[in-house]
């Protein structure tokens, strides 16, 4: 285990640990679709291209073994399971206890930790997965939302996540493909971007125009095959909520 990890696992509490348990037995299958090709980011970021950056920094790995990404003004989204989410819209929910922990890469301690202060909305349902939140001392960087529209077939994507709890991981860039029935959501992205258990909530990013179009959820196997999946920001009340707030 890589020195980051260990530090970063005492961070994690009993319970947290117990949240992540129940991910992993609910997502058993591993998300990577053909070859391996997440890669470990490093800590001063050179295994990565530059332009991804801010969207590294703007990662984080939330207590009960998540990932959330930053979108500005302390906003903080994810994936709605990683907090029991119910089948209906919830609204202005407390999430006393949850911490995110931000640019936990290989080789050097987390940057800063922020208080999870209130979910805004949250939602987990066959057709939807998400949650958004508000914490105190965010980091700087932060990462645009794409509140109108959906990618075409074939756009170009890429995730940073924290999967199995390890220092942040770049599942390298893939495409949205066309839905492949294995009882995923017919209005979910799919796509074959590498992903494991933890990976849960990460950050959809557009590989060129750098905005987060959609929140992974999880995926899966069948036989040599399988999907991974995610929740169009558009598909969401996120963007109705950014917008009673001035979120530009």
């Amino acid at each position: 285990m890589k020195f980051t990890s260990v530090i970063v696992a005492l961070f994690i509490s009993v319970s947290a640990l117990a949240q992540v348990t129940r991910d992993v037995l609910t997502n058993n299958n591993r998300k990577v679709v053909g070859m391996d090709n997440t890669k470990l980011v490093d800590a001063n970021m050179l295994s990565i291209p530059f332009k991804y950056r801010d969207i590294a920094e703007s990662v984080g790995l939330m207590s009960m073994g998540c990932t959330g990404t930053h979108i500005g003004n302390g906003l903080v989204i994810s994936a709605g399971h990683c907090f029991e989410a119910g089948k209906i819209a919830r609204y202005r929910s407390t999430c006393d206890g949850i911490q995110v922990f931000w640019n936990v890469r290989e080789g050097r301690q987390p940057s800063g930790v922020s208080n999870c202060r209130q979910l805004l909305v949250l939602e987990l349902n066959n057709q939807k997965d998400y949650a958004l939140f508000r914490v105190d001392n965010p980091p700087r960087a932060s990462v645009k939302i794409r509140a109108v529209g959906r990618p075409p077939l074939g756009t170009r994507v890429t995730i940073f996540s924290h999967p199995f709890k390890n220092p942040l991981t770049w599942s390298g860039t893939c495409e949205i493909t066309r839905a492949i029935n294995f009882g995923l959501p017919a209005q979910a992205i799919h796509h074959n971007c590498d992903t494991n258990p933890g990976s849960s909530g990460a950050a959809i990013v557009d590989a060129v125009s750098l905005e987060v179009v959609g929140i992974h959820g999880g995926g899966v196997s069948k036989g040599q095959s399988g999907a991974n999946y995610a929740t169009y920001i558009d598909w969401t009340y996120i963007p109705a909520v950014l917008q009673r707030l001035g979120y530009r």
